[in-house]
């Protein structure tokens, strides 16, 4: 549950900026979010992002995917918050992956944070932590 703080403020500044149409923002830096902006940036789900320094403050100004002025993120929900976790196990995720679609899961495991198909490839599970509509 090391990314659960983490990864709600992220996926919360995402939504609300794409709400306003906005192509880039920046967030404060911490190891963690930074860890967490790489993840969805390994995921497709932001476009671009990089380390930038204002008034002796680090921030990370993170750069989303529009098209046609949409989002090609359609939707971003997380999952399990720090009060409720949900765990996944290998069986159900073969479930989960014939109904997804297109859709990727993401899942914390002793690997890391990966993807539900990376996850069927190890044959492991985890603890489901957002899921993403592309």
């Amino acid at each position: 549950m090391l990314y659960n703080y983490s990864l709600s403020y992220v996926i919360n500044l995402i939504n609300i900026n794409k709400l306003k149409k906005n192509l880039s923002f920046h967030i404060i830096f911490t190891k963690k979010n930074y860890n967490t902006i790489k993840i969805l940036k390994k995921f497709n789900v932001i476009h671009d992002f990089r380390l930038i320094k204002k008034d002796n403050f680090n921030f990370i100004k993170i750069n989303l995917f529009f098209y046609k002025n949409k989002s090609i993120c359609l939707g971003i929900k997380i999952i399990s918050r720090p009060a409720k976790t949900f765990t996944i196990s290998y069986h159900s995720l073969l479930l989960l992956n014939k109904k997804s679609g297109s859709s990727i899961f993401l899942i914390s495991t002793d690997k890391g944070i990966i993807s539900h198909h990376e996850a069927i490839k190890l044959k492991i599970g985890g603890i489901l932590l957002a899921f993403f509509s592309l």
